[in-house]
């Protein structure tokens, strides 16, 4: 998934002669190291280690407009972006949003509303589909959200209902003024519903896209994404169950498309004010696999005030389905905000 632009810690600059408007810059730098082996039915051990560097810069203008809606400008670059290398940063992300003030949400542009997209389970750090080789599925529907599009949200108090829709599901954060110079792919819709109740307590999801990729032989012409979830979080404890179910052509050569289910469940533990625990497991069948992907990652983290720490722990059973094709995974990870 994706990150989400908003930073922990931001630093806020105010235009001069305006109360009505404000920007705050802000950003994080986090660094991984990840040790990783792999083994299959025809070879025993093979294992590779680095260290990795992520480097995010964030940026968000509000303004109070003369007809009583607000407008909400925000970007972000990181080594992600189009057009980046190895030795600067480029756009990942950005989008503008208008919104009223009674619940409703108007939205250009990328990751702003997250619709279908949303983490079925709660986690102490990453979750087991950001981590590399902890699986070929992922807890979370591949989202529009990471499309140049148009979205509504929708808050009526118990919930929110948001949509999106892009002309070119295959477009990404180009910054091209009009997105659509290499536009292989066909539409897309996407829907997602969110609720909490019990004052937050307990919350949940469902979520639905389709991505018309007419001309994307390799998507097999369309993707489909069904998700839904719920949590309950009892103060040190909190628990999650989610499932996906998916259709797409996913890492095989055939030509009809992999229908796959994924159920994830998570709990999690804090421990102490800075010391938080957790576990994750997901487990996916398929038409395509000749055994389940299961996939339990461990997890602890812990807040100096400033900066964090968080190790994780990754057991893949049947990598990509395949009976024997295993990996595991260790990664420590900092991240600091400003």
């Amino acid at each position: 998934m994706k990150k989400l632009l908003a930073s922990t810690a931001l630093v806020a600059v105010a235009f001069a002669g305006s109360a009505s408007a404000e920007t705050k810059f802000g950003g994080n730098v986090e660094n991984t190291w990840t040790n990783q082996s792999s083994k299959t039915t025809s070879v025993a051990e093979d294992g590779t280690d680095g260290i990795g560097t992520d480097i995010e810069i964030t940026m968000q203008h509000t303004k109070d407009l003369s007809n009583g809606w607000t407008a909400k400008i925000a970007a972000a670059a990181d080594e992600s972006g189009e057009g980046s290398d190895a030795n600067g940063l480029a756009l990942s992300r950005s989008y503008v949003q208008l919104s009223n003030g009674s619940g409703l949400t108007l939205q250009m542009g990328t990751e702003g509303i997250q619709a279908a997209e949303y983490y079925p389970i709660p986690t102490v750090a990453d979750i087991s589909t950001d981590i590399l080789a902890a699986g070929s599925t992922q807890e979370y529907a591949d989202s529009l959200n990471d499309t140049q599009a148009l979205g509504l949200a929708y808050n009526h108090g118990f919930g929110t209902l948001e949509v999106l829709w892009a002309p070119d599901s295959g477009a990404s954060k180009d910054t091209n003024d009009a997105d659509i110079k290499d536009s292989v792919t066909g539409n897309g819709l996407e829907v997602g519903y969110k609720w909490a109740a019990m004052d937050g307590a307990l919350k949940g999801h469902v979520g639905w896209s389709k991505q018309n990729n007419d001309n994307d032989i390799g998507s097999h012409a369309q993707e489909k994404y069904t998700a839904a979830s719920v949590q309950y979080n009892m103060g040190n404890v909190a628990v999650g169950f989610g499932r996906l179910e998916s259709q797409d052509a996913g890492n095989v050569a055939s030509a009809t498309d992999r229908l796959a289910t994924t159920d994830s469940l998570g709990i999690t533990f804090a421990a102490s004010d800075s010391l938080s625990l957790g576990i994750q497991y997901k487990s996916t069948s398929s038409d395509e696999f000749s055994s389940d992907e299961d996939v339990t990652t461990v997890q602890a983290a812990y807040d100096f005030g400033g900066i964090g720490f968080s190790l994780s722990y990754v057991e893949n059973e049947n990598d990509g389905g395949t009976t024997g094709t295993d990996n595991e995974v260790l990664m420590l990870r900092t991240k600091t905000s400003f």
